[in-house]
């Protein structure tokens, strides 16, 4: 078993002189499972598809590879809007794509944004992820990919634009303001990994031992308990071993002497370690620590919060719980969807296309790789233009 250490430690965005956005890495598609309403498949009447039934379509890795390129010098644009010389919406476009390559399992790419107001709605977070809009093949096939299984997949694609999307259907379609993990070390760990002291701070939000904004002695308290807690129960497992083990144990007493010596040794090791750990835990630690697991603890409840948001529409509030996965789960199966055994990244696309199955649609010519904006023209609504 290894344990992973990453380092974030730049930016991927910058700002020209000119005031344009540049985005040095960005996911645009990835090879994995979505859904889809029958409706929205290319083919579904050749295939005999119910339209309003959702089917789970795999975008093919090997697909993407081979259409990298055409994604290159397309048009970033401000909705789902199919592109070309003839009918090009200039008025919503607001950037381009370059430099796209596949690695593997997503579709990564440059971006560059020229337009002010784009640029400001991706700052704000209000619309900074992207969908990816693009001709394809449907053909039948079964498998699963990460656990979640498929009966489509898409082949032949050939991109033809990027869209600034409030919802992806690729999760990780978010034009983010780090770069990716650039410092990977592995290190080795026994089979039992104690709680990391940040995790244990995090643990305590969530339990509400601890409040938001904990003092550094409540933090080191709250340590000291769990250290306590902890020693406790070991103290409790080596006790009942030392029971069921009597008998071994006066069979080998000159051993069992020698091992107790060694034990010796190693509790003073460990002794001197938590003593190591306790002064390393100075003002800056302790901070550092709240700041982690407090912005966790506020990251888990923002998505919980943004996914009772999300299902209100459907089943009004939801009280009671506090995971996304679980938000989402209730929400579909209480309108007779049953996600159980469905991703929880597919979570919010299923639940925004429930949202929009009462709405009339077009049939769309390309593929989107997004929950349909309300002012896109695939929902039936004619392009916004600027003034």
């Amino acid at each position: 078993m290894t344990d992973t250490i990453m380092a974030l430690d730049r930016s991927v965005r910058r700002i020209d002189a000119d005031g344009h956005l540049h985005v040095e890495r960005c996911v645009l598609s990835a090879a994995v499972v979505s859904p889809y309403y029958g409706r929205e498949i290319n083919g579904a009447e050749r295939l005999g598809l119910n339209p309003d039934e959702i089917y789970w379509m795999y975008r093919d890795a090997d697909a993407l590879r081979e259409a990298a390129s055409s994604m290159n010098g397309k048009p970033l644009i401000e909705i789902h809007q199919p592109v070309s010389a003839d009918d090009h919406p200039r008025e919503i476009t607001v950037g381009s794509v370059n430099n796209a390559t596949f690695q593997a399992p997503d579709l990564i790419g440059e971006l560059a944004i020229w337009d002010g107001d784009a640029i400001k709605r991706i700052q704000d977070g209000s619309k900074r992820c992207v969908s990816a809009g693009y001709a394809y093949e449907t053909v039948p096939e079964n498998g699963e990919i990460n656990g979640q299984p498929y009966t489509l997949k898409m082949v032949n694609i050939r991109f033809n634009h990027l869209a600034l999307v409030e919802e992806p259907r690729v999760k990780t379609a978010i034009i983010g303001d780090s770069a990716p993990p650039n410092i990977m070390k592995e290190t080795s760990m026994a089979a039992h990994k104690p709680m990391s002291a940040a995790a244990k701070v995090a643990a305590a939000l969530k339990s509400g031992r601890l409040a938001m904004d904990a003092s550094e002695e409540d933090v080191k308290k709250c340590m000291d308990e769990d250290e306590t807690e902890d020693d406790d129960k070991k103290k409790a497992e080596d006790e009942s071993d030392d029971d069921k083990d009597a008998k071994k144990a006066e069979d080998a007493k000159a051993s069992d002497e020698d091992d107790d010596d060694d034990q010796a040794a190693d509790e003073d090791d460990d002794d001197k370690k938590k003593d190591e750990e306790k002064k390393g835990m100075d003002a800056a630690s302790v901070s550092r620590l709240i700041e982690a697991a407090v912005s966790k603890e506020r990251r888990r409840n923002k998505l919980a919060q943004d996914a009772r948001e999300a299902v209100r529409p459907l089943v009004g509030d939801v009280i009671g719980m506090d995971s996304a996965g679980d938000i989402y789960r209730y929400a579909l199966k209480q309108i007779g969807q049953d996600a159980a055994s469905v991703h929880e990244s597919a979570l919010p696309a299923l639940v925004s296309m429930a949202i929009n199955a009462k709405r009339p649609e077009r049939p769309a010519r390309l593929a989107a790789d997004s929950a349909i904006d309300s002012d896109s023209p695939l929902a039936g609504a004619s392009a916004r233009r600027k003034a």
